[in-house]
């Protein structure tokens, strides 16, 4: 028995192996497993294995296979080799047991067989030492391995969990050993949360190794959820019939709050949570596209706050920003559920109103953001009036394009501010404003 790593470096190799190749089992350890191949196969087989490694499921599992395998003395023989594989943390592991079937070609006589009697009684207590010693190192490595293990057998019902499988059902082997795997094992999808114990009842059908990247929500024996990756492959006998299934999952419920985390980071204000300009461009950009299928018109309010300086210089910054989120939060009810509120950066934001049937729609909107600002915030022990210049700018008569509209509106806003903000203006092609 050899395993080896995605690849190719061989990190066990038992005593069986060392002595049938002529090496010492150390020796083989950090050895390229080509090392074991005749040369005129060397140059083909790691592009084979580079393959094998990235697409498991090209290959069916444990099926035997003839070639010829190199002795250290550089002489040849022929093996049957049988391959498994399971995604572990630490990446593909390859399992890889082998025989010599040299001895198939020329068997001896039942007659020869009574004479060597003793011969061949050694030999079958070798072959059940090595199975013994098989056993226990697999044993061992299951329980120590950081991603938790689970099989079945043919009928379905469970066979083995490791310690970290355990940990993660809530179920003791003792109590999970010959129960159906839908009373120990609850996955469900993460979309639809309907059940996906396929993978492992699949295998055995189809005996191909499961998928290496799924994944799911697994209900522990007392409720509680996390999110998990696993993958399955099938369990077969030296006849090559399939036995049971194998799954290995993993815990990954912290690296997707990370991830959701920084998703929503990259796309949020992390001041007042709204959408930043990379979600607001590519909801403009839909607006645009939405009302020019059915002929309607979308409107940019570009909102700027008046004086806002002047409270970051009297009451400090931090206020000033306890200033921005209630304005934040009140231009989200000035609105739509289907419009957009974006903080464009500083004191300024954007709201998308995403379908309008005319122009004077965005004039109502905008005339409704400077009533409700009318009214003070109350922020710690203050009560703050702001007021707001906001430019219109109308899709498509005064931009094709989310950068010409946003940029048209910018302008209207700074014309609505002149005179003293607290007032709208609609972007003007002339350049005149009244």
């Amino acid at each position: 028995m050899i395993i080896v790593d995605s690849c190719g470096t061989i990190v066990y190799a038992n005593h069986h192996t060392a002595t049938l190749f002529g090496y010492l089992s150390d020796e083989l350890i950090g050895q390229q497993v080509e090392i074991l191949l005749p040369e005129r196969f060397r140059a083909d087989h790691p592009s084979l294995r580079v393959s094998y490694a990235h697409s498991p499921r090209l290959r069916t599992m444990g099926e035997n296979q003839q070639l010829y395998a190199r002795h250290r003395n550089g002489s040849e023989f022929q093996v049957e080799i049988r391959l498994s594989a399971l995604q572990t943390e630490e990446g593909l592991l390859v399992l890889s047991t082998i025989r010599d079937v040299t001895a198939r070609r020329d068997l001896p006589l039942k007659t020869g067989l009574v004479i060597h009697g003793d011969r061949e009684k050694t030999r079958r207590q070798g072959q059940a030492d090595d199975l013994f010693e098989a056993r226990e190192r697999a044993q061992g490595s299951l329980n120590s391995i950081g991603d938790a293990v689970i099989s079945i057998d043919s009928a379905g019902k469970v066979s083995y969990l490791n310690p970290i499988a355990e940990k993660m059902t809530g179920w003791s082997r003792a109590d999970a050993t010959g129960r159906p795997l839908q009373e120990v094992l609850t996955i469900t999808d993460d979309n639809d949360r309907k059940s996906t114990l396929a993978p492992l009842q699949s295998v055995i059908e189809t005996r191909n190794i499961g998928s290496a990247a799924a994944s799911g929500i697994l209900t522990r024996r007392d409720g509680s959820e996390f999110a998990i990756e696993h993958s399955s492959a099938p369990m077969q006998n030296d006849d090559g019939d399939v036995i049971g299934a194998v799954m290995v999952f993993r815990d990954v419920s912290a690296a997707r709050a990370i991830t959701q985390k920084l998703a929503y980071a990259a796309h949020h204000d992390a001041l007042t949570g709204l959408p930043n300009r990379l979600v607001l461009e590519s909801r403009l950009t839909q607006a645009m596209a939405l009302a020019s299928r059915h002929n309607g018109e979308a409107a940019v309010l570009f909102l700027d706050l008046d004086g806002f300086k002047l409270v970051n210089d009297t009451f400090g910054h931090t206020v000033g920003d306890q200033l921005l989120e209630s304005v934040a939060r009140l231009l989200q009810q000035c609105v739509r559920r289907t419009d957009t509120v974006s903080r464009f950066g500083g004191d300024e934001f954007i709201v998308l109103l995403s379908e309008i049937s005319r122009p004077t729609d965005a004039v109502v909107f905008a005339e409704k953001i400077l009533g409700a600002l009318s009214v003070p915030h109350s922020v710690g022990q203050h009560s703050l009036l702001v007021t707001a210049s906001i430019g219109i700018g109308l899709y498509p008569h005064d931009g094709t394009d989310p950068q010409t509209l946003l940029r048209n509106a910018d302008d209207a806003m700074f014309h609505a501010k002149r005179p003293g903000g607290n007032t709208y203006q609609l972007w003007s092609r002339s350049g005149k404003y009244v």
